[in-house]
């Protein structure tokens, strides 16, 4: 063989040693920046999962905490039914006329029913606040209730409000 075709050999392994190993890399590049993508997407779900599930259940327990502070004075706040529905009970006088708003669930949403104390009322007349699957009210202790909302994706969380103005030795306002 003449030295010609040796060193033509040669180049051409050569080139096709470069051109598997370029193709490789590249190969490898696809295959990690892929993963990298879908890394992200997934993280991106979870995050934004996890945001709906603590903006629906945080958000229907602050809403149900300020509700509860702005009418803590004295036999104000109760516990009651709304149609068999564990409903919160919140008084007031306006102008000498009493009204009730009831805090209750229904038809999985957050409601709340504002009326004069004397009207009949029902489930259905309430203005939906927030989309939940479901709302408990209990007595945890004594001037001490405990609500628990649990979202659509079935995740629950709590709040305990203690009723100040059941205590003999504070002047009103939830805690």
């Amino acid at each position: 063989m003449s030295k010609i075709s040796k060193k033509k050999l040669f180049h051409e392994q050569v080139h096709i040693t470069d051109l598997l190993f370029s193709l490789g890399l590249l190969c490898l590049f696809t295959i990690s920046s892929l993963t990298v993508l879908l890394i992200g997407a997934h993280v991106y779900k979870q995050t934004a999962l996890d945001m709906k599930t603590n903006y629906t259940t945080r958000t229907a327990l602050t809403y149900v905490a300020e509700k509860v502070r702005q009418h803590d004075s004295t036999s104000s706040i109760s516990l009651g039914t709304l149609e068999d529905a564990p409903a919160l009970e919140l008084s007031e006088s306006i102008g000498g006329v009493s009204y009730i708003t009831y805090i209750y669930e229904d038809e999985n949403a957050l409601k709340e029913l504002f009326v004069q104390a004397s009207q009949p009322v029902t489930k259905s007349q309430g203005e939906t606040i927030l989309a939940i699957q479901n709302f408990s009210i209990e007595q945890a202790g004594e001037n001490l209730l405990r609500f628990t909302v649990t979202d659509e994706e079935n995740t629950s969380a709590s709040l305990f409000i203690h009723i100040r103005s059941h205590s003999t030795d504070t002047k009103g306002g939830a805690s």
